[in-house]
């Protein structure tokens, strides 16, 4: 917050000296909408024409939408339906940008000023009292909470990319703190663009008030930052368990567009989880690989499907969008010619639940086998050196898609990988999948961090997904697991030490993906420390050095479990190294085992 404070002195030379920028805007208002309890929350509205009554897509976060949704997180779509006849809302959060109160994010707070924002918003007279909410991240993840609430004006939302449960979809994956880019939004991202966007407002309105939030907003932020606050809750407690904004996603009852990538390093795909639970005659998704924000970014297709849901269901329009396949399954997205992430081939279901999955175990073998059938003879486990270098990933929007961490050599003893022989078909694997592995260690904690790959026919070996577990946070849920999506409490009162050299049960989950293994190819399954960067993710792992020991006999049957989409083929040629978006790809140093694998 330094740097803010140092905006925020500069600012009174800037307002003295009577600084402004033009709005590039036609028609534009701004104000304050009035809570309940006197906060006042920052709101700019751009009109498609000076005159008339017209259907308002809201932008509502923390960041700068309150200055004007045009300029700040979700830019095309913002514009695309301001020209569609839209008049776009953007507000700012309490205790954000120049709204007034006190900013505790992803909390109820939030929800019900949203609610209230809808039914203010509903009145104006530039308002023809129908509503959609529309966001990627942040404005994504406020519209859970709000619409849970069932505003009455609230006609439709599109909620991308987003985090439904803070604790375990980002805050702490698998029992492990993300020291990485949640401290980093929580300390430097969130706070700088909601000063930015406050100072720059009351340089440009001469809003003193605004200035006067500013100050409060500075100093507050220590209490109630996030990510500060985060670490002094290792265990998911009565701070995170407020910061759930899927919690009431069962009572959504308005139609709902989403979209998420599936290698998202930000908020991770693990929160896409909650669209099982609407409607699904009124749910649309896509899905795709690729990085955090890369459905609004870079992504017209999505962008148009967007403006013709609301046309739909917001403007009331017949267009047909009722007819669009509600699950769309993008596939080997890539970069095209024009800059846009466009997919090879896309798969179609009418819902969540009509997908083909069924579970498939893989059991690890010895010589790093996997295989169909359960062991059946004896051996001795198989170790590493913890914590060692681990596979670092760092593609995403954070530091872009230059692969360097994921081409660096695997330190030998540090790591281990289990590999099916090459695949007699292409099988397509789809959601979360579950390692249930019987483990050891020499220290009483360790974490775990497994990691899928597709070893390519090519001899290329390219990233599909990820997942964690501290080995004390094993305890599962048993009303909240399944066979594909291990739940584990995270409680203390759960949290229980390994035995030294005693093999122990545990489930780590991975995280969902949606992938085809071409004919030829081979399955691989990683196992080391979570010492390295995943996108922007920095996990704080166990620190003990120890040897981890993996078991794979008929006492100790450790497995993959993932879920296969019957039918599932590739569409396309294999595409050339490195051009998906955000599953690198490196020369393949392991040998496949001999033979072949038929899967059914």
């Amino acid at each position: 917050m330094k740097r803010c404070r140092l905006l925020l002195l500069s600012s009174a030379v800037w307002l003295a000296a009577g600084s402004g920028v033009a709005s590039a805007a036609a028609v534009e208002k701004q104000g304050y909408i009035p809570m309940a309890d006197g906060t006042l929350l920052e709101y700019t509205v751009d009109l498609p024409d000076s005159a008339g009554r017209f259907p308002v897509a809201m932008v509502y976060d923390g960041y700068c939408e309150g200055t004007g949704a045009l300029t700040c997180n979700d830019v095309a779509s913002a514009n695309a339906l301001l020209a569609a006849g839209y008049a776009v809302l953007g507000v700012s959060i309490r205790g954000t940008s120049c709204s007034t109160g006190t900013f505790d994010a992803f909390t109820a707070p939030e929800w019900t000023d949203g609610a209230a924002a809808i039914e203010w918003a509903a009145e104006q007279p530039w308002s023809n009292g129908h509503l959609g909410m529309l966001g990627d991240s942040f404005p994504g993840i406020t519209q859970l909470g709000v619409a849970g609430l069932r505003p009455a004006h609230l006609d439709a939302i599109a909620p991308w990319q987003v985090t439904t449960d803070v604790y375990r979809d980002a805050g702490d994956p698998g029992g492990i703190t993300n020291t990485g880019f949640g401290a980093f939004w929580a300390s430097a991202d969130q706070p700088q663009n909601s000063c930015r966007s406050g100072i720059q407002q009351a340089a440009n309105a001469g809003d003193d008030g605004c200035l006067q939030a500013q100050v409060m907003h500075a100093g507050a932020e220590p209490a109630q930052n996030i990510g500060l606050q985060g670490l002094q809750h290792p265990y998911d407690d009565a701070f995170w368990q407020a910061r759930e904004p899927g919690a009431n996603a069962d009572r959504i009852d308005v139609p709902v567009f989403g979209c998420y990538s599936w290698q998202d390093d930000e908020v991770s795909s693990r929160g896409s989880s909650y669209m099982s639970e609407l409607d699904p005659a009124r749910t649309w998704a896509v899905a795709t690989n690729g990085y955090h924000g890369m459905c609004e970014l870079d992504s017209p297709k999505v962008t148009g499907e967007l403006v013709a849901f609301f046309d739909r269901y917001v403007k009331g329009v017949s267009n047909g969008f009722e007819r669009t396949p509600h699950i769309q399954l993008w596939h080997d997205t890539a970069v095209d010619g024009a800059g846009d992430n466009v997919p090879a081939w896309i798969t179609s279901f009418r819902s969540y639940s009509s997908i083909p999955v069924r579970p498939l175990s893989l059991y690890f073998g010895s010589g790093g086998r996997l295989s169909l059938t359960a062991p059946k003879g004896s051996g001795s486990p198989d170790s590493y050196a913890y914590p060692g270098p681990s596979l670092g990933n760092e593609d995403g929007v954070v530091f872009g898609q230059h692969s360097l961490l994921w081409k660096a050599p695997e330190a030998p003893g540090s790591s281990l990988s289990y590999t099916t022989p090459p695949l007699t078909r292409d099988t397509e694997f789809f959601g979360s999948g579950s390692a249930n592995i019987w483990l050891s260690s020499t220290a009483p904690d360790t974490d775990l961090q497994i990691t899928l790959t597709d070893v390519r026919p090519d001899g290329q070996e390219v990233y599909v997904a990820r997942g964690w577990l501290r080995a004390s946070h094993r305890a599962l849920d048993p009303r909240r697991s399944t066979a594909l999506a291990p739940f584990h409490t995270d409680q203390q009162a759960d949290a229980q030490q390994l035995v030294p050299g005693q093999p122990t049960y545990m489930r780590a989950q991975l995280w969902p993906f949606d992938y085809v293994f071409r004919r030829g190819s081979s399955l691989r399954l990683w196992i080391d420390a979570p010492t390295g960067e995943t996108g922007g993710w920095s996990l704080d792992f166990t620190k003990t050095p120890a040897i981890d020991s993996v078991y794979a006999d008929p006492r100790h049957p450790s497995a993959i479990v993932l879920g296969q989409l019957a039918g599932g083929q590739a569409h396309a040629p294999l595409p050339a190294c490195d051009t998906l978006v955000n599953q690198p790809c490196r020369p393949d140093l392991v040998p496949a085992p001999a033979g072949a694998m038929t899967i059914r």
